[in-house]
């Protein structure tokens, strides 16, 4: 039996007035105030995201919490790396990758959601609304 066929990755990117460990801290520890709660188990009752590092990440739904995803690469000066399988059997996860790149006096975020097989065309799909998610946690850091 062969192996499914690889999906491209998805690119998304921002720069940011920020230093790389602001941008980086506003990422992982803030996400959970920017995120899209439609990306969640259960947008109505979403309360926020918890992230370990080098643990578990999970969106929070009031005293409930639903894992999604595990921290691979925490280096608050410059990267984050985790697993992701939001809305995927968690056997076949995907990977997300976070540069956060000084740059002119700021931060260029550049994000690589990677590790689509084919098969997840649909959940890809959802995932393919990164440019959205950057742009509201840009204005969260504005």
């Amino acid at each position: 039996m062969s192996s499914p066929e690889a999906l491209d990755p998805i690119v998304a990117e921002t720069v940011l007035a920020v230093t790389p460990t602001q941008a980086f801290v506003g990422f992982t520890a803030r996400m959970g105030q920017w995120w899209d709660p439609v990306l969640t188990p259960d947008a109505a009752t979403f309360t926020g995201i918890s992230i370990e590092p080098d643990g578990d990440v999970a969106t929070v739904h009031g005293d409930d919490e639903h894992v999604w995803g595990r921290v691979i690469d925490w280096d608050p000066t410059g990267h984050y790396r985790q697993e992701v399988w939001l809305f995927l059997d968690r056997s076949t996860p995907t990977v997300l990758d976070v540069s956060f790149l000084e740059e002119d006096g700021g931060t260029r975020v550049r994000l690589v959601h990677d590790g689509w097989v084919e098969g997840q065309e649909e959940v890809r799909e959802k995932f393919a609304r990164w440019d959205d998610l950057l742009a509201r946690y840009a204005a969260h850091l504005s």
